[in-house]
């Protein structure tokens, strides 16, 4: 084709039109509205690409659309078009119009790719800020595959434009720069744009070329690629979407997924092609190119609470005499953005500072930072003394001369009591990284760093600015902040997160000013819920960092902490670079500084090499950097191989640091072979994957398959290519540890063993009570089930039950039926696993033995420091997972302690909480107790990101702790060293500081307590949160049992922001739903004296039992007086005490309430009038309370009810695909919470059926009796099974009032366990097992045409049922199974994979049709 630009194109950024169209003929029109860019497509009645134009998204998709539209209707009118077709996530806009029809993304994408590719398999589209990949088989004659990107993902568009942006590259020469880079690139977090800024800015640190680095942002998109693809790519493989025009993505693509990706002309619109494609199939007289302004999502506005303050920064540098040389210090700061310095005179006195972006190259950055100083202060001043701070700081130091290296914290905390000596708390904001510090005279108290999802950083608003099309720097985003007057609640969540927050605002039409000022709040309030979380603040706060240069942002701090008095310093942008500067001349003791001078530095050259060390498989990024005198240095080793500062160093690694965990690392494996015993004797060789509880239970194994005369055969320990084997091949919203298992067990079956040996983790002590189940996590339970579906291992797999609840005989039996899968007699196999937990016993009790001994020895050493690592044995113990963080505390000279050197069985935790109920958090508590009572000993809090349990367990550490410092690191999949380094530094800083106090350890019971009662008082006011519509009639039944029980209104947005102020957001949507939902009851006045709240809970293994307990403690910390009083699933909520009567009758309101909503959905859509189905509903359902106030028998209503939804059923409307919903159950059940996902099925052409709430209730009695079972309770087993008898006949009567309308039975408990037992065992017992066997029934269902599992952010049970489906999809003929995630805020990511199954099913049904 030939192609023109169009230059007087009104509006439109990028035209481009054919030069044959010859203006007769009708045209097709294609619409591709995404996040960053609108484009639009005209084709002929042929196919034929007639004209193309794209417009950049700055204030809402709908301007940039009318803009094209205008282009298109002035060019060629409206009367020459046939038809118009929209995609993209902003299709919403011309929905409506005359003439349209929308369509989804993928739907569209292969439609352009097919026209003149009929032969592609494997489509990949990455766009803006979504990435999809597109499985097909014989085109659109069979079912296409969709797997889109999380929401976390990296590698899109738009970050890598950012990232362009902030190394100083135009975007164009992106893709050249990267090919320059012909070696290995270096590892860059493909899982989260967070995590990868943050590998980049630790590139960048150690000096490696920017090259090198667009290689590794080029390598990292193609693993989020084939992260997403967990299947086979079949070739022929197309890229489309605007990064197609990355020529280092396409390489890195080709080289990671093993084919050539094909890049078809015009990639970037082929969406907006193909929906031009599809418009021919239109017939219709009239396009309609006005978009209404009444079509706008309805937004909701709250005053703005920003207040502009005048501030006039009018420094000036003082004039230095030219005869007399003064003494100065030097303060350098290097940061991840940018690089500043500070000349100060021994008083503190600022003389002369220099700041300048970093730009990814540091060393450049401090060469033109001291040539600025050289021409301010050279000849006039003598450096007595230079300090470095900043993430660059060893790099720089070297380079400078540095005579001192401290890390941000202290550096921050010393320019702070210079500053003002009355600050007692530091809120610092760099670019990638925030810190808070709590001071009391001067000495460090409490402090933290954001942690990898934080969204309250510089380059977090400089970026979402760009993305509004304004600036922080030039003043222009405060204006709008200021000028707009009003604001939404955007969240407060990681950066990824609030990206597609605005996106969906600029969507809905919010204008730029609106958003403008809603991020400067979050970002405040993004502080205070991720850095400060449950910190001291205290009166007087310096504001520090060349953030709060943006007056919006300082207007916002004000805003968020009010009643505080605020410092904002002169130099708030150098003041790392003073503090560190004083810190070096206070270190100083007279001798001369290396300072190498101003002006030979601004001169210095340099040569530095980047390589990826080969000598382990860590392949560590090391970099080299050659001074001018010839002096090599080297970064980035995780051993001692390469020296930091010497001539030659490139030699042998010398032996590991000693410590008490290498120590622990040889008792563990001791008599253990690892992976490379191949040469071994033939034997069967069982692989066991150095991953989850082996790290607390390898000896048991050992032993165990030893005596069995089968050879153990362990994974190596973690390392660089394991962590990249288990992207490949986990689930990719999994945690660390369950990712890390897969890449184990991938080693071991490239080492050909013959069977793998995961262990069914579920209870790891002797239960002193029901509430005391000493559990593992589910994922820990269920990890030998996932990596079995994921590597099809089928009877290789062997999964031994570790279950001591009740003593050994559980686990004995199990390893006896382990042993006979290996060929072995059963005895053989008891006699293996007596043996196995006698030599674990050995090994725990010399953990003990060596526990002791080291806690003498650092008593009897006054300055003597002993840091605990509390932590899991799988954080603590795995160096390659970590980081090295023992060897480091080693190398700082303080004692690293494994968790289990402390006598922690002989710690009573009953003070702190009633429902242990999680095995580690029984160490973890009591852990807390000895560390907060012993002087040498401090804490360091390691976990994951997304680790369930310790969203509620650190909370508690933290109590427990009260004023001693404690360390906090979350260790991920992201390979920043850096951030680690300084936490740690910062940690034994102020652990040294707080020792020279003598702070005494004082222990408050108040503080840390969890305990909440059971059971109901008749005539008490009770309030239950609207978790469902089933809460109002289950209240009714209560007040006709003589409670005064009461509904909450339904949680809102106002509920969910006031939970937000007093969360951490590591909970999961319901805790933090529910708990606002309380809170707004107590704003409002609604909470009556002497009222009580009900939070259902249970004794785990979720996290649900925690909610009543942090509840609690949330309610009284901000002063409000209501108590909250929980019932548990263990014993079917009998509990409540209110007897069988109302336990039978509340049974049957559940029921009718769940066959209403039945009734309702398989009416809406079929409805005759819009709007009966809904009215019915209600009118049935409020019947169906008023009944239950008194008592009165509801099957007359369900009765009528059938009949008027079936009159109400327009029987002549084509059936719709019906889609099962399954999932957690606070999820699925609220409208809210879900973004009424229900409705959203329906909006797309779908009917849905939804699990009903007794699907629940059902399988806690069905538990109770189970658990009678095992525990040999007779009376308990009777009632249990009556009670099954009963509920199950009730269930029957009820469903027989609607079986007119609904002829399908639910299934029951045995059926959901039998048909999920063969992915996930019953004895699993989270909610998982009843999600996967809801869908696997409709799976086999051939009514069903899918299933959607909706989950909250980060649920544990949501997550393995997700990490399981993907392969079930597969065995069913790729059947659609997805799955929804939901965190409170509005996405993209949702709606787009709803609209992808329902065009899939559509389009289906229309084929087979």
């Amino acid at each position: 084709m030939c192609y023109h630009m169009a230059d007087n194109a009104p509006g439109a950024a990028h035209v481009m039109i054919d030069d044959r169209d010859d203006g007769r003929g009708q045209l097709y029109l294609g619409l591709d509205v995404g996040s960053v860019n609108a484009r639009i497509a005209l084709v002929d009645a042929d196919g034929r690409l007639r004209f193309l134009a794209r417009e950049r998204i700055y204030d809402g998709p709908a301007s940039a659309v009318q803009r094209l539209l205008g282009a298109v209707a002035e060019r060629i009118g409206e009367e020459r078009l046939g038809g118009a077709t929209a995609c993209g996530t902003g299709r919403a806009c011309v929905q409506g119009l005359s003439g349209w029809q929308v369509v989804s993304s993928p739907y569209a994408a292969i439609v352009g790719v097919l026209r003149d590719a009929p032969e592609t398999r494997t489509l990949i589209e990455i766009g803006g800020q979504s990435a999809c990949v597109i499985g097909l088989e014989g085109g659109l004659d069979r079912p296409w595959r969709v797997a889109r990107s999380p929401l976390c993902a990296a590698g899109t568009g738009r970050f890598l434009e950012q990232q362009a942006s902030r190394l100083g590259i135009p975007i164009d020469a992106f893709g050249p720069m990267a090919l320059e880079w012909k070696e290995a690139p270096p590892r860059i977090a493909a899982r989260c744009s967070v995590f990868a800024k943050s590998d980049l800015i630790h590139l960048q640190q150690k000096g490696w070329p920017v090259a090198a680095m667009l290689a590794g942002l080029c390598d990292s998109v193609a693993r989020m690629v084939r992260a997403q693809w967990r299947d086979v790519v079949a070739p022929p493989v197309l890229l489309v979407g605007g990064v197609s025009a990355n020529v280092g993505v396409v390489r890195a693509l080709e080289g990671t997924l093993g084919h050539d990706i094909v890049v078809p002309s015009s990639a970037a619109d082929r969406g907006a092609w193909g929906a031009a494609l599809l418009s021919r199939a239109l017939a219709t007289e009239r396009v309609d190119l006005s978009l209404p302004m009444a079509g706008r999502t309805r937004l909701h506005y709250v005053p703005s609470m920003l207040r502009p303050d005048v501030r006039r920064d009018g420094w000036r540098a003082p004039t230095l005499s030219r005869t007399r040389v003064v003494d100065v210090y030097l303060g350098v700061d290097v940061g991840s953005t940018s690089t500043k310095a500070a000349v100060i005179a021994p008083d503190g006195q600022v003389l002369a500072k220099s700041y300048h972006m970093t730009a990814g190259q540091p060393l450049e950055a401090i060469k033109r930072v001291m040539r600025d100083l050289a021409g301010a202060v050279e000849g006039r001043v003598a450096v007595r003394a230079v300090g470095v701070t900043g993430s660059g700081r060893y790099l720089v130091g070297s380079f400078v001369g540095a005579d001192l290296i401290r890390n941000e914290i202290t550096a921050q905390t010393r320019a702070a009591r210079q500053i003002d000596p009355a600050v007692d708390t530091i809120f610092e904001l760099g670019g990638q990284d925030s810190k808070f510090v709590y001071l009391r005279n001067g000495v460090i108290l409490e402090y933290q760093m954001n942690k990898a999802c934080a969204a309250g950083t510089g380059s977090f608003i400089d970026e979402l600015a760009e993305q509004l099309g304004t600036s922080t720097r030039t003043g222009e985003f405060a204006r709008l902040a200021f000028e707009a007057g009003a604001q939404l609640d955007l969240g407060e969540r990681c950066a990824a997160f609030m990206a597609q927050a605005v996106t969906s605002a600029q969507h809905a039409g919010a204008p730029a000013g609106v958003v403008a000022a809603s991020l400067a709040t979050s970002l405040a309030k993004n502080y205070r819920s991720k850095v400060v979380g449950r910190g001291r603040v205290g009166q007087r706060v310096l504001l520090t960092g060349a953030v709060f240069y943006n007056a919006a942002v300082v207007a916002a701090f004000k805003a968020e902490f009010r009643g505080k008095t605020f410092v904002v310093p002169e130099h708030k942008e150098v003041s790392g670079a003073i503090g560190a500067a004083l810190l070096a001349g206070e270190h100083g003791d007279g001798a001369a500084s290396a300072f190498r001078g101003f002006s030979a530095l601004a001169d210095a050259t340099y040569t530095l090499r980047s390589f990826t060390c080969q000598q382990c498989e860590n392949n560590c990024a090391i970099s080299v950097m050659t001074d001018d005198a010839g002096r090599r240095y080297y970064y980035g080793s995780r051993c001692d191989r390469y020296d930091a500062a010497s001539e030659g160093a490139e030699g042998e690694a010398g032996d590991r640091c000693e410590n008490p965990f290498t120590e622990r690392e040889r008792l563990l494996f001791a008599g253990a072979a690892d992976g490379d015993a191949s040469d071994a004797p033939a034997r069967v060789r069982v692989g066991v994957p150095r991953s989850l509880m082996v790290h607390d239970l390898a000896p048991m194994f050992t032993a165990y398959l030893q005596a069995l005369g089968v050879e153990p055969v362990y994974s190596s320990p973690t390392h660089r290519t394991t962590i990249e084997r288990a992207l490949e091949h986990a689930y990719a919203d999994s945690c660390f540890p369950i990712k890390l298992l897969h890449g184990h067990v991938a080693e071991l079956l490239n080492a050909g063993v013959e069977y793998i040996l995961v262990p069914n983790a579920i209870r790891m002590g002797l239960k002193t009570g029901e509430e005391d189940q000493r559990y593992a996590c589910p994922w820990v339970q269920a990890a030998p089930y996932i990596v079995r579906s994921v590597f099809g291992l089928g009877e290789r797999l062997l999964d031994p039950i570790i279950d001591l609840s009740q003593g050994d005989d559980r686990t004995i039996e199990s390893l006896a039926e382990v042993a006979t899968r290996l060929g072995f007699e059963r005895d053989a196999g008891r006699e293996a696993a007596r043996r196995a937990l006698d030599a674990q016993r050995r090994f725990e009790a010399a953990l003990c033995e060596r526990g002791s001994a080291l806690l003498d020895r650092l008593r009897s050493d006054p300055d003597a420091v002993g840091v605990v690592l509390m932590a899991r044995s799988y954080n603590a113990q795995d160096a390659g997972a970590n980081l090295g963080i023992a060897a480091e505390l080693q190398r700082l000279g303080v004692t690293p302690i494994p968790l289990d050197y402390l006598p922690l069985d002989q710690v009573d935790i009953s003070a702190i909480t009633d429902r242990p109920y999680w095995s580690y958090e029984r160490k973890l508590l009591a852990a807390a107790l000895l560390v907060a009572q012993e002087r040498q000993l401090f804490g360091l809090f390691v976990t994951n990101f997304g680790c369930g349990p310790n969203a509620f367990i650190e909370n508690i550490v933290r109590d427990i702790m009260g004023d001693k410092p404690l360390g906090e690191i979350e260790v991920d999949e992201h390979a920043a060293e850096a951030g680690i380094v300084t936490r740690l530094e910062a940690l034994v800083d102020t652990v040294r500081t707080y020792r020279s106090m003598n702070g005494a350890p004082r222990l408050d019971t108040e503080r840390f307590a969890r305990r909440v009662p059971s059971g109901v008082r008749r005539s008490e006011c009770l309030l239950l949160p609207r978790m469902a519509d089933h809460a109002d009639v289950m209240a009714a039944a209560a007040r006709s049992f003589g409670v005064d029980a009461r509904v909450l209104p339904d949680s809102d947005a106002r509920s969910l922001a006031l939970s937000r102020d007093v969360t951490s957001g590591k909970e999961c949507l319901p805790y933090r739903d529910s708990l606002g939902v309380l809170l707004r009851a107590a704003e409002d006045g609604d909470i009556i004296p002497g009222a009580r709240a009900l939070m259902a809970g249970s004794y785990g293994p979720c996290r649900l039992g925690k909610y009543a307990q942090e509840q609690q403690k949330v309610l009284r910390d901000v002063g409000i007086d209501l108590q909250i009083m929980t019932t548990v699933s263990n014993n079917a909520y009998a509990d409540l005490g209110l007897g069988t009567s109302f336990e039978l009758y509340a049974w049957q309101a559940m029921v009718t309430v769940d066959y209403l909503q039945r009734l309702l959905w398989m009416t809406r859509p079929y409805e005759r009038s819009v709007g009966g189905a809904d009215r019915a509903y209600r009118h049935y359902l409020t019947e169906a309370t008023e009944a239950a106030d008194f008592r009165r028998p509801l099957l007359p209503i369900l009765l009528r009810a059938t009949d008027t939804f079936l009159a109400l059923r327009d029987v002549a409307m084509p059936s719709r695909p019906l889609v099962g919903i399954n999932g957690e159950i606070y999820l699925r059940a609220n409208a809210f919470a879900n973004h009424d996902v229900v409705r959203l099925c329906e909006a797309h052409g779908l009917e849905v059926e939804v699990a009903p709430l007794a699907e629940w209730f059902k399988y806690t009695a069905f538990r109770r009796a189970e658990d009678a079972w095992t525990n040999r309770e007779l009376k308990g087993l009777v009632k249990a099974l009556l009670r099954r008898v009963v509920m199950a006949r009730a269930e029957v009567r009820i469903a027989s009032a609607a079986r007119v309308a609904i002829q399908h039975r639910e299934p029951s408990t045995e059926a959901l366990l039998r048909a999920s037992g063969c992915y996930l065992p019953s004895r699993n017992g989270s909610e998982a097992v009843l999600s996967l066997g809801s869908g696997l029934l409709q799976m086999r269902d051939p009514r069903y045409a899918g299933v959607i599992s909706v989950m909250p952010h980060g649920c544990m049970p949501g997550g393995i049922v997700a990490a399981l489906s993907e392969q079930i999809s597969r065995e069913y003929g790729h059947k659609p199974w997805i799955s929804l995630t939901f965190d409170g805020f509005a996405d993209q990511v949702n709606p787009e994979r709803v609209a992808d199954l329902a065009e899939q099913l559509r389009h289906q049904a229309r084929r087979d049709a």
